[in-house]
């Protein structure tokens, strides 16, 4: 979790959008570009078309920093080297009410990698949201995105199910997952949660999922169809927590889902734990699964652990890429890729190291992957590329 403020690849002949067309998928019909033509005097713009990202043949390969957008692309390009291969998505965070950097973005495009905007929305409830009060900054920030007409991932309200943010869900259990497995401590009103908090208190699943459709009722209505919709729960479980689909707010209004989820410092300490991906991920996976057929992209990651950082490396990379094998409820293909997240910061009041270069052997063992065939052919591809040669 954060605390900062701040297609599959295919020939899409006629038949080809006819069968996708078939199969009832409307975040696929891109009629947002054109719905401007009915607001003011905006105009539709040429579509860039994003399906092919959506549904990516190789998988994503991504970082998250804590910056700005220009030092996120440096990073991106460091850290690229380090390993041996570049990146190509690349998240940063930025509260309702910012501009869409759109200069910065067209940077991240054309070096290579998709933008993926974490868009927070620290300052009122999600009730606020539902009945207007925020219409203004939502319109003129997907207004620019339209006009931008670069592809951008756009996740609003990240981590939903959490108890830490204010649009979150209140749980004072506040259970902690520890490489997935319940870690509960009490909680008192200074370590409560933001979501257990004034207005916050009063938030519910159908209100993220009210809240969540009508901002993405306005991109629709400006015409912003360049956007891919990320909803982004956590992994974190807490007692009395709504049921997973009560949060979503339907197919038609997403276009991935966007998981986060780390793999934590167990207590004691191990050096190695085979299973970390399912334990991690495997649980909300599988509910996911019963509502929902979206792809997945890991959307924040990243290890604590010292004594197993370079294994839950390892395990990362092998749950992405053979998930049939490890999660048999997934098909071939579910999961389109991750975000690391390349971050030092401090916690709950403790300093955390999810950096991969932080051990030496982590960080070796990650080139080591991307250099090996069974693993590096599948990751990264320049989807930029993808879209100059559709």
């Amino acid at each position: 979790m954060t605390l900062s403020r701040g297609l599959r690849v295919a020939a899409f002949t006629l038949a080809g959008a006819l069968a996708l067309a078939a199969c009832g998928d409307p975040a696929l019909d891109r009629d947002a570009y054109h719905a401007a033509e009915k607001v003011g005097e905006l105009k539709a713009v040429d579509p860039v078309d994003i399906r092919k990202l959506i549904h990516p043949e190789n998988e994503y390969l991504g970082l998250a920093y804590d910056n700005t957008i220009d030092s996120g692309i440096e990073r991106m390009n460091e850290f690229g080297e380090k390993v041996g291969k570049p990146h190509n998505l690349l998240k940063y965070f930025e509260e309702v009410g910012s501009d869409f950097k759109e200069k910065e973005n067209k940077r991240v495009w054309e070096a290579g990698a998709l933008p993926f905007a974490d868009v927070e929305p620290m300052e009122g409830t999600l009730k606020d949201y539902i009945d207007g009060k925020y219409d203004d900054d939502i319109r003129s920030y997907a207004i620019e995105v339209k006009e931008s007409n670069i592809p951008l991932a756009y996740s609003w309200g990240h981590e939903m199910n959490g108890w830490w943010y204010p649009w979150g869900f209140c749980s004072r259990g506040g259970t902690h997952i520890n490489a997935g497995k319940p870690n509960e401590k009490p909680r008192d009103e200074e370590d409560i949660g933001i979501a257990c908090q004034g207005e916050s208190k009063e938030n519910t699943a159908e209100d993220f999922a009210a809240a969540w459709r009508h901002i993405h009722d306005i991109f629709t209505e400006v015409g912003a169809g360049n956007v891919i919709w990320v909803w982004s729960p956590n992994t974190a479980q807490s007692p009395g927590m709504p049921a997973m689909k009560d949060f979503y707010p339907g197919d038609e209004y997403v276009d991935w889902i966007g998981i986060s989820g780390y793999m934590n410092e167990p207590n004691p300490p191990t050096k190695k734990d085979s299973k970390i991906f399912q334990n991690v991920f495997g649980d909300l996976l599988r509910d996911l699964r019963s509502f929902t057929k979206k792809p997945v992209v890991i959307a924040e990651t990243g290890s604590t652990a010292t004594l197993r950082k370079a294994d839950d490396v390892v395990n990362l990379f092998a749950g992405i890429l053979f998930e049939k094998k490890t999660l048999p409820f997934l098909r071939k293909g579910d999961i389109v890729g991750f975000v690391w997240f390349d971050v030092k910061k401090e916690e709950f009041g403790e300093v955390v190291d999810f950096r991969v270069e932080s051990q030496p052997a982590a960080l070796k063992k990650y080139k080591q992957i991307l250099q090996t065939p069974k693993y590096g052919n599948h990751l990264g591809f320049d989807p930029k590329q993808l879209i100059d040669d559709n």
